[in-house]
């Protein structure tokens, strides 16, 4: 894939996903900056795990991959 300026982009943009339990519901929070690429979103997805929240990343064609196991508590 490539973009109007001709330079390839292998991967794609990515962003994290936030999961989060609010009462009896699971809220998900998209509202994160797009990155540039996947290892650029893993990267801050495992510095956000550290601090224990639940996280996925979402890739430009909409699909989420969640990376955090179980659900929030």
């Amino acid at each position: 894939m490539g973009n109007r300026l001709g330079t390839a982009r292998p991967d794609g943009m990515w962003k994290l996903v936030f999961y989060e339990r609010k009462g009896m519901r699971m809220v998900v929070d998209k509202s994160a900056p797009w990155l540039p690429n996947r290892a650029a979103a893993e990267s801050w997805a495992q510095f956000y795990m550290r601090q224990g929240y639940h996280i996925g990343l979402q890739s430009q064609d909409g699909r989420i991959e969640r990376l955090s196991g179980g659900l929030p508590g």
